[in-house]
């Protein structure tokens, strides 16, 4: 018996295959870098827990460069994006998900494996609660900030950040690397140690809180209305930057996490500047229409409805 095959759906025409989204790779591979740089950073810290002195040192400032590193990755990646005109909510995500690595749990990871020996008598458990808090406060802030940002887009406004509501996690990511460096530089361990002790938490906290933080670009170098001012003291801190680049960035970073408490304590004393409370950003707190809060009792009583009224009597002629 000769079997015959049944007809099929690509004797008529050829099937078409479903269209893929694609990934845009240049964007995408800086993002990966970045969470590479993370990884590895937090490889380092591992071997330097069962490492020499010595050997450890160098991995502290192994990762601290890397941490960097993964901090100009994240920097360019998303302005590759907008210039090519691909960015995308997978690159959103995936971009948030290298910053908690890169810069939430590598630095606490350089932080707890730092201080251990530094503080042989303070408790294990207690180290790592600080580093805890700052990984906490990393993970916290990037969820935040995509969950406003979202908000903002799905609004029609435009996705322009001026300012932050909390400090960054990449700006806290570089206190905590420009303290290593500066501690290996200078060898001032005792002063840099107990800094650190004391930032690693406290960045945390910075993190999760309201506070005013300025988007330096975004708000100083914009192209369209860019100050010449502005323009001299990118040239300085560029040479700064080359000439003395661990101090350089130590001061920065620290003024940076610094400057939110001043600028709230400023604006609530002198009401200046007024972009700490009034400025639209695409971080501002969500606003309830006015439509959605009800009625009360007291504006139901004042208001009567249709019903209780009484009959208007109303002309049947002209009125003149």
């Amino acid at each position: 018996m000769r079997l015959r095959s049944l007809p099929s759906e690509s004797s008529g025409r050829p099937r078409r295959r479903p269209a893929l989204r694609t990934v845009q790779l240049l964007p995408t591979l800086m993002t990966a870098g970045n969470l590479m740089a993370g990884v590895l950073a937090v490889a380092y810290m591992v071997d330097a827990a069962a490492a020499t002195p010595a050997v450890a040192e160098r991995l502290y400032v192994k990762a601290a460069w890397l941490i960097f590193i993964g901090m100009f990755l994240d920097g360019l990646d998303g302005r590759v994006a907008r210039m090519t005109g691909t960015t995308s909510d997978f690159g959103a995500q995936l971009d948030s998900l290298a910053d908690c690595v890169t810069f939430g749990v590598a630095p606490a990871m350089v932080a707890k494996t730092l201080l251990g020996p530094a503080f042989p008598l303070m408790s294990t458990k207690l180290i790592f609660c600080f580093a805890l808090v700052y990984v906490l406060g990393a993970a916290l802030r990037l969820a935040r900030y995509n969950v406003e940002s979202e908000r903002m887009k799905s609004s029609g406004r435009p996705h322009i950040t001026r300012v932050f509501r909390g400090l960054p996690s990449p700006a806290a990511g570089g206190a905590v690397a420009a303290l290593v460096l500066l501690r290996h530089q200078y060898a001032v361990n005792d002063l840099v140690e107990w800094t650190l002790l004391i930032a690693t938490p406290l960045l945390g906290l910075f993190m999760i809180s309201r506070m005013p933080y300025t988007h330096v670009l975004n708000r100083y170098l914009d192209a369209r209305r860019v100050h010449p001012l502005a323009v001299l003291f990118l040239v300085i801190f560029v040479y700064l930057v080359l000439e003395h680049f661990v101090e350089t960035v130590a001061g920065i970073f620290t003024l940076y996490a610094v400057s939110g408490p001043l600028l709230m304590v400023t604006y609530r004393l002198f009401h200046w500047p007024d972009w700490v409370e009034r400025e639209d950003d695409d971080e501002a707190e969500e606003e309830e229409p006015d439509s959605a809060v009800p009625p009360t009792d007291s504006d139901a009583s004042t208001t009567p409805s249709s019903v209780d009224r009484p009959p208007i009597d109303r002309p049947t002629g002209d009125v003149r």
